[in-house]
This record gives structure tokens, C-alpha cells and sequence, in this order.
């Protein structure tokens, strides 16, 4: 299966650190971490919007993020893949988010900050390819050097070219 054809440019961010640097969490606050993830699910829920493929944006939106809030989909090495099936994909997309910096985030299995985020939304009716599709970005996460060509790619159409490979 090619897992390009699920993932354009449009829906690659060579930067979440920039939209990390216009959040301004309370330093006091032991929750700011995780409303930081929370604000990245949202953004990685706005690329998947860049499709065709979604029927209700905000309902889309609203349905990853409480996804999220329930269990988050953190792996470990720095890498997280929220994802849901809803009524609101009309097929599988995927979006690509990279943090050159990291985004550190409580319940991580490693304790590694995030610096790639890989969201999935699906049509509720076909968990085979949701499936399918999951499994496989596990596969290339194992094999030696993937994640890193993709975390330093240079250009979005770079790190659609790692994926479909």
C-alpha cells in the first residue's frame, strides 16, 4: 500500500515550533503541556481539513481532539499518530507535523518530547484500511533512518516522498 496517495503537501507543517511559540501557556500551570498537545491535535485536525475528503470540518475538528483527550496516541521516540474514524472522512487522510525543538508532553513512554506528529482521520466503515494504514507507519518507524529523513526534511513534497516510499 502507498501511503502517499493519503498524504499531500498541503497537509505537511515543516514547522510546529512556530505555531508553539504563539502559545502563551500559564508557567504556573502543571497542565500547560498537555494544552499544548491539545493545540497541536487542532492544528494537525486544520491540515486534514486541506482535503476533499472532509465532510464537516468542525465536527471533524471536534471529533479527533476528544479522541485525543480520552486516550492519546503517544509511541514514543517522539513520535504521536492521533487518529479517528468518523462519519466525517469520506476516506483515510493523513497529516504530517514536524517540531524541530520538540514538544514536551506528560505520558509520553519514553519521555521524549514530541517532534513528529502523524494524524489519521478515517471513515468510520473501514477500519481494514485504517488499520492497514496504521500498521504500516509502524513498520517504517522501525526501519533504521526512516524517521530521520523525515524529521530532516528540508520540504514538504520530502517528507510525502518518505511516507510513500
Amino acid at each position: 500500500m502507498n501511503l502517499g496517495r493519503f498524504l499531500k503537501e498541503e497537509r505537511v507543517d515543516l514547522d510546529l515550533d512556530a505555531l508553539l511559540a504563539t502559545l502563551e501557556p500559564d508557567e504556573d500551570s502543571d497542565e500547560a503541556p498537555q494544552l499544548e498537545f491539545e493545540r497541536v491535535v487542532e492544528h494537525m485536525a486544520e491540515l486534514l481539513t486541506h482535503s476533499e475528503q472532509i465532510a464537516n470540518e468542525r465536527k471533524m475538528t471536534q471529533d479527533l481532539v476528544q479522541c485525543q483527550r480520552r486516550t492519546a496516541t503517544l509511541l514514543g521516540r517522539g513520535v504521536a499518530m492521533p487518529h479517528v474514524r468518523t462519519m466525517q472522512a469520506r476516506r483515510l487522510v493523513i497529516a504530517v507535523g514536524i517540531s524541530r525543538d520538540g514538544l514536551p508532553v506528560p505520558g509520553t513512554p519514553d519521555g521524549e518530547p514530541l517532534r513528529f506528529i502523524i494524524a489519521l482521520v478515517a471513515p468510520t466503515y473501514d477500519a481494514k484500511t485504517s488499520l492497514q494504514v496504521q500498521k504500516l507507519i509502524g513498520e517504517k518507524l522501525e526501519e533504521d533512518g526512516w524517521l530521520e529523513s523525515v524529521l530532516n526534511a528540508d520540504h514538504p513534497g520530502e517528507v510525502v516522498r518518505a511516507i510513500a516510499r
